[in-house]
């Protein structure tokens, strides 16, 4: 039998929490380099990232939130966040389960994690969030009548025709450079394995995972090297050559510009 995710309440230092009609409001603030392991929600929840940027996993798949993305969180969907060098600040609205199944009975609603970092769903989500500030005897009504929008809004982004949708060839993308990021290869190279043109392979990955697989190579790297700094005592030399750095300077130069410490500090801090 499969084991079930870890159950949780939100991460993070509450700021404000408010419950109104069906949902949970709050505002939450998290620390740099914050990291919780993988767990899921009972409740499915709407978020917009405020401010900071994270990297959230599923499985071995990724994406990167930052300022002004919109997340739907299916309930009981496993995932874990690793919040970057500026920490992270973010509104959250846990959804009544109830509530929720009424809107499964009347629109076709994603049941797996969603994000959308641009569109009418983050522009939704701050007049939320302003509604939120300064709340009166009108605030249920109009706090459900935004999650309404919010939840018509993502069903129907979620419901695009299959010529705009997320490549199935692009989880090849992703596998390619997880079990090869630390060997030099070229675009080309990714493309003729995944069987598209090179041009193609570098606008379609920028069009859904808003960056450039370069800049997610280096990503993958960097994270590798983190986690070796802390789990073990190897050389920094020898940990900038294993994950594909061309040497110590290399890493060191874009490890502190990544996560605002040294390798070396960044051991001696959390190693």
């Amino acid at each position: 039998m499969k084991k079930r995710p870890f159950q949780t309440e939100l991460y993070g230092k509450t700021l404000r929490q408010k419950k109104v009609a069906a949902f949970t409001l709050t505002e939450r603030f998290y620390p740099p380099f914050f990291k919780t392991p993988v767990h899921s929600h009972e409740s499915a929840l709407f978020c917009l990232v405020l401010r900071g940027n994270y990297t959230e996993s599923f499985g071995r798949r990724e994406r990167i939130c930052a300022p002004s993305t919109a997340l739907f969180h299916a309930s009981q969907d496993p995932h874990a966040e690793h919040f970057h060098d500026r920490g992270g600040h973010s509104f959250i609205v846990e959804i009544n389960s109830q509530w929720m199944a009424r809107i499964r009975r009347e629109i076709k609603f994603p049941d797996i994690t969603a994000d959308f970092p641009g569109g009418r769903l983050p522009r939704l989500g701050m007049k939320l969030y302003r509604e939120f500030q300064h709340l009166d005897s009108l605030s249920p009504l109009i706090i459900e009548g935004l999650m309404l929008e919010i939840t018509g809004e993502t069903a129907r982004m979620n419901s695009k025709p299959s010529n705009d949708r997320k490549p199935d060839w692009l989880k090849r993308v992703e596998s390619y450079l997880l079990e090869r990021f630390a060997e030099p290869f070229s675009l080309d190279e990714v493309a003729r394995f995944v069987g598209v043109h090179p041009v193609h392979l570098a606008q379609s990955y920028r069009k859904f995972n808003r960056i450039t697989v370069g800049h997610r190579l280096r990503s993958i790297r960097l994270e590798n090297a983190r986690r070796l700094l802390i789990q073990t005592r190897k050389p920094i030399s020898e940990i900038a050559l294993e994950t594909g750095f061309s040497d110590q300077s290399h890493l060191t130069r874009l490890f502190k510009r990544e996560y605002g410490l040294t390798p070396h500090r960044y051991r001696k801090n959390f190693g």
